[in-house]
């Protein structure tokens, strides 16, 4: 899932200091970065100190080592008590990145604890984090084996209700290529393309942002459909089309994550700090839930 979302929660972004205006001395701050995924296995955690402004973050250069991790079901709310917890120990070939010592899959509408201790060179510091996993949901509708691009059959999702008391769902759309090539560029994408200055793998997974719930339409019986858009298209052939219902943790973050990047009217004083919901470090800690569909994107003139 990290594969996924990693377009999304770029580090290099969150190069610390938000209260950039002005700039302050630097502080260095534990960054920890993962996603329970509904009846996926516990995914690996990846644990990080921030890069001064000046430098280039790179994750093996700033991996912090030989911490206690940990992560607890717990048996309510976040004040409830422990019911399960799972240890994990750091992958000796990648520094900075640890993995759960057994098999757990992630239970949704649960909630999880992270804990962090005995961090190097400030064994009295400790990162906090809780989770609420989305409920699972399901694709109902039949998406045709091919569609053609931009064409009247537009691609519908269909889906079953996620189940969430408190709020609406939140939604996020990651559009997979299975055939990434420059000549399968659609031709937005390839207006977009600067080869001189970008990757061709930074367009293999594209996002649609949040979308809430409310931008469905809603049928009696609960199901929501969606009708996707052609944007969220980068390469003609074959692509994966992967809806996501994220928590709390992943909406706050990336809602006031794209305010930090200029998607608002705010002078630079008044931009609020990114909403990272970590005690004692910053980054993410988040859930969700997901379902996929395949599909074939044919070029108009085939």
């Amino acid at each position: 899932m990290r594969l996924l979302l990693l377009t999304i929660f770029i580090f290099t972004l969150f190069v610390v200091s938000c209260d950039q205006y002005p700039q302050d001395d630097y502080e260095q701050f534990y960054v920890v970065e993962t996603y329970l995924v509904a009846q996926n296995e516990l995914p690996e955690i990846y644990l990080s100190t921030t890069a001064p402004v000046t430098s280039k973050y790179l994750f093996q250069d700033y991996a912090v080592s030989n911490a206690s991790v940990t992560i607890d079901l717990l048996s309510d709310d976040k004040d409830s008590s422990i019911e399960q917890f799972y240890s994990y120990s750091m992958d000796q070939q990648n520094p900075g990145v640890y993995k759960p010592r057994v098999l757990h899959e992630v239970l949704p509408s649960r909630t999880y604890r992270i804990r962090i201790e005995d961090l190097p060179n400030d064994p009295s510091a400790s990162i906090v984090g809780y989770t609420t996993v989305p409920d699972t949901f399901s694709t109902l509708s039949e998406v045709p084996d091919t569609v053609v691009y931009q064409s009247g059959e537009q691609i519908e999702l269909k889906i079953t209700e996620s189940v969430n008391p408190d709020r609406q769902s939140y939604f996020i759309f990651t559009t997979i290529s299975e055939s990434p090539e420059f000549e399968s560029f659609t031709p937005l994408y390839l207006d977009f393309y600067d080869e001189d200055e970008e990757d061709l793998g930074d367009y293999v997974k594209t996002s649609s942002g949040i979308v809430n719930e409310e931008n469905f339409d809603i049928h009696p019986n609960g199901t929501l459909t969606l009708k996707y858009p052609w944007i969220g298209v980068a390469f003609f052939g074959d692509n994966l089309i992967v809806a996501n219902t994220v928590d709390d943790n992943v909406y706050d973050f990336l809602r006031s994550q794209s305010v930090q990047l200029g998607g608002s009217t705010l002078s630079p004083g008044e931009i609020p700090n990114v909403l990272y919901k970590l005690e004692g470090g910053i980054g993410i800690f988040g859930s969700l839930a997901a379902d996929t569909i395949r599909t074939y994107i044919k070029r108009p003139s085939e």
